[in-house]
């Protein structure tokens, strides 16, 4: 069903411009304590290495506020994983049930492009402050321009074509008004150019954050964007990148498997809750291996609900946004291990208990400080083995896979068993579905090997060309009359 709202607005022009130009620091994390009176003028503030520290802070902090709804909206609740929860949460069933409009929330793109404009201030002015530390300010740079790469990377997947800024918007002018720019072109020049700028500047010695993007993180958002352009040899040689990343005179792997089940269900429950900040980026205080990069939320943002919408949108069968659907629960193998973790039959519905740890009290509820991944090392794995089908080695990527499988408890067919290229990328892309099920990722699977038709159809009529990507918000085209709504959603 096409449908579009057209609404009357004020003052939309200087609202957006102000949310361009202003710089509120959003974040009450110790580490972003060093920070400058907001609603500085740029060229007043990136002046010192405490101003460029608390610039690059702010990026992440417009991420948060960026992927604290749409980590759900853009990544899972358009695919086969989830079913509509309670009737009041009407956002979250429109977009399970296909039936975007251009007022939904996940179609807005503000706070995404003021993430990406706070990049953009940092590329222009981090290389002219004198900082005691080259290396520091080297890095802060690469963040920042691995940051813009992830802020476009989400957005061609949630738009497709969308506006290209490479030059921070630093006060009103009719420049703010531009067309789309085609989504390949942004890939390909913008998207990848900056993860290779980035890989050349990231710290490898000091710079071991999780919670920021390291050098691994740099080659996690590499490799996705490899495998969007079909580049499986590349995908593949940026992932044994990840593999072969030592620190600590070159002795110790960076990211790893958990090979025991137990220790996988701790990522979830305990690793990603309660993390202290990074005052210290070279001290890495996770003990798994497994996570790359996550976002990670202070109780302040995330407010009484504690586990932010991974509690209040999961749990609970009077509020809850989305359970898992019948879909899912037919292909978790009773014998997998994960799925005492991953599902919990709780009142009429399955839960999805992976970041919960079972049922939970109010009092942790809020008390719990929650990260969400943005990617691990199975996620890593996972895209390698699909490279390798690619590349014609089917027994090497079903080794990778065994990997996976063997953590939870489950044989993995040889190659003989399959008939072809497309039977094995299908049961990689079904483990990718299980193993990464609440993390964002299934329907980006779903779109980059163009299985969206296939696999929604049947469930919710999603197959006309132009309805895999989200409308633009009304908001957007009243204010920019250069861009062209998304065709499926009309003009």
């Amino acid at each position: 069903m096409k449908k579009i709202f057209f609404m009357k607005t004020s003052n939309i022009i200087k609202l957006i411009t102000c949310s361009l130009l202003v710089l509120v620091i959003m974040s009450c994390e110790s580490f972003l304590d060093e920070q400058p009176v907001s609603e500085i003028p740029a060229a007043n503030m990136w002046k010192t290495s405490r101003d460029a520290k608390a610039g690059v802070n702010q990026i992440y902090g417009l991420f948060r506020s960026t992927m604290r709804e749409n980590y759900f909206y853009w990544g899972e609740f358009r695919a086969d994983n989830m079913s509509p929860g309670a009737p009041s949460a009407t956002n979250q069933e429109r977009v399970i049930q296909n039936l975007l409009t251009t007022d939904h929330p996940a179609t807005k793109w503000t706070n995404l492009y003021s993430m990406i404009n706070q990049a953009n201030l940092a590329i222009k002015y981090l290389p002219n402050i004198d900082m005691p530390s080259v290396a520091e300010k080297n890095d802060l740079l690469g963040q920042a321009y691995a940051m813009r790469a992830l802020g476009y990377f989400y957005a061609v997947r949630v738009w497709g074509d969308v506006p290209l800024y490479t030059e921070p918007n630093e006060k009103y002018s009719e420049d703010i008004y531009k067309e789309r720019t085609d989504k390949d072109y942004i890939l390909r020049n913008v998207v990848l150019e900056d993860l290779k700028i980035a890989e050349g500047l990231m710290d490898r010695v000091k710079n071991l954050e999780r919670k920021r993007i390291s050098i691994a993180g740099v080659w996690a958002i590499m490799s996705d964007v490899y495998m969007w352009l079909e580049d499986y040899n590349m995908a593949d040689q940026t992932i044994s990148k990840i593999q072969n990343f030592k620190v600590k005179n070159n002795t110790v792997q960076f990211i790893g498997l958990e090979k025991d089940i137990a220790t996988w269900r701790k990522v979830f429950v305990e690793e990603l809750n309660g993390k202290a900040s990074d005052d210290t980026p070279e001290n890495d205080e996770y003990t798994t291996k497994e996570l790359i990069f996550v976002i990670h939320f202070s109780m302040d943002e995330v407010g009484a609900d504690g586990y932010s919408y991974m509690y209040q949108w999961f749990t609970g069968s009077g509020n809850r946004a989305a359970v898992l659907s019948n879909k899912f629960m037919s292909i978790l193998h009773e014998d997998d291990k994960r799925k005492d973790y991953i599902a919990m039959n709780y009142q009429n519905g399955w839960e999805l208990n992976k970041f919960i740890g079972g049922t939970i009290s109010t009092t942790l509820n809020k008390t719990c400080v929650v990260a969400y991944p943005v990617y691990r090392y199975s996620d890593i794995l996972l895209l390698q083995a699909e490279a390798r089908v690619k590349m014609g080695k089917w027994e090497e990527a079903l080794d990778i896979v065994k990997q996976v499988r063997d953590r939870a408890g489950l044989v993995t067919p040889t190659a003989m068993e399959f008939g072809s290229e497309e039977d094995i990328i299908d049961f990689i892309l079904e483990e990718r579905q299980i193993e990464l099920v609440g993390e964002g990722r299934r329907w980006f699977d779903l779109l980059r090997t163009n299985r969206w038709r296939k696999v929604m159809e049947p469930i919710n009529g999603m197959t006309e060309e132009g309805n895999q990507y989200f409308p633009i918000h009304y908001s957007h085209i009243n204010e920019n009359h250069l861009i062209k709504q998304n065709s499926f959603y009309g003009n």
